[in-house]
């Protein structure tokens, strides 16, 4: 047999970049690339050589040289190798080349999390780009509409490796950005380290940052990371985690707003029973029963007061009338009015009393002042007592 063959060939010595790598407990599984042509190989690395694996903490990119043993695996016709030895020989010039543009773009601000879009919690019109007839379409569409079927998608085909990779993933997000929908998915399979290369380039990735509508990577597995992902307003571990990551279930918001009803329903009951109880208490209170109960005692008060003020009114003005009384009483016995009334008479001269007699001559003119008229005379005699 031609596998049996294959293993009889002897040991060889291949240098090629890593392009995946998974370290399992057992072995490390490796793809390995080659440095000028589009080609890769399948490596495997048990005991010793697994153990060098783990030693020179070999990642995605490394340049390394591999000593082992060729195989076949007759079900794909793939040319394989068994890893007696490996050693870390340098880093690839694809890496670099990322890792180049990841720096730059970093300095510009395009992975930053200030910039990224939110997104929208009800999408209705989805944008999706992916290879034609890929399955990827067929996950994201079919699971999407199982979690919520009032969907638009408007899909765009590209080539999602090789060459026209780029370009066309960049046009496809282009256009569908103008087209006012909801949320752009980019989504491709799993692949190899340079299957997925077209999603690190600087077309895609400018087009995604230059991207007004919420964008949405879902490449490879989990473990594959390319430069969109970095720029993309949300990441998708897979194409079948997209309808899991951005599109709501319905039957989950059907029962969360039946819960929310049942809830609000609830509380607006407990609501209306307490204010039911506060109307209750408040009917029932003796004031609702007789209005007029709340304002009897101040009512009394009120009368009580008024009669008190009434009597202390009383009492002054009959105290102070009988001040004026005493006042005019008074008065009345010092006036030489109320002398006139017992005999006596007032004698006066040009509108003045006189008191005696020295200021009179003789045929002066006097008026005497009686208690029921007046007198005039004229002075004809003054006797002056001594």
């Amino acid at each position: 047999k031609f596998s049996e063959a294959v293993k009889k060939w002897p040991f060889l010595w291949v240098e090629g970049q890593i392009a995946q790598i998974d370290s399992k407990r057992t072995a490390v599984y490796i793809t390995l690339k080659d440095l000028q042509q589009n080609v890769s190989m399948q490596v495997t690395a048990f005991s010793a050589a697994a153990a060098q694996c783990r030693k020179a903490e070999l990642s995605q990119g490394d340049k390394i040289v591999v000593y082992g043993q060729p195989d076949l695996w007759v079900a794909k016709c793939q040319f394989s190798l068994q890893a007696y030895e490996v050693e870390k020989s340098g880093e690839g010039p694809l890496v670099k080349v990322i890792e180049a543009l990841k720096q730059k773009f970093a300095e510009e601000g395009l992975f930053d999390s200030s910039r990224k879009l939110p997104i929208p919690s009800f999408p209705r019109k989805i944008g999706l780009v992916c290879g034609a007839g890929a399955r990827a379409e067929g996950d994201i569409v079919t699971n999407s509409l199982l979690r919520w079927p009032d969907l638009d998608f408007y899909i765009e085909h590209a080539a999602v490796q090789g060459k026209n990779c780029p370009s066309e993933v960049a046009a496809a997000i282009k256009k569908l950005d103008e087209m006012n929908l909801d949320v752009i998915i980019v989504a491709r399979g799993g692949g190899s380290y340079e299957d997925l290369v077209g999603f690190s380039s600087e077309q895609v990735v400018r087009a995604a940052a230059e991207c007004k509508t919420p964008l949405v990577s879902a490449i490879g597995h989990e473990g594959d990371w390319t430069l969109l992902d970095l720029v993309a307003d949300r990441r998708c571990s897979t194409p079948t985690d997209v309808a899991k990551t951005i599109i709501p279930d319905f039957i989950q918001e059907k029962e969360r707003v039946k819960n929310s009803r049942s809830m609000l329903t609830t509380l607006m009951e407990r609501i209306v029973a307490l204010e039911d109880g506060k109307l209750f208490r408040l009917t029932s209170s003796p004031f609702m029963q007789d209005p007029y109960r709340l304002i009897e005692n101040p009512k009394r008060e009120l009368k009580d007061a008024r009669k008190d003020m009434s009597v202390a009114l009383s009492m002054k003005l009959d105290e102070e009338m009988s001040k004026v009384f005493a006042f005019s009483a008074s008065l009345k016995s010092l006036s030489p009015f109320s002398t006139l009334s017992r005999g006596y008479a007032l004698v006066e001269k040009g509108g003045g009393i006189l008191s005696g007699v020295k200021n009179l001559k003789r045929g002066d003119e006097v008026e005497i002042v009686m208690q029921d008229g007046r007198l005039k005379l004229k002075v004809e005699e003054i006797e002056v007592k001594r």
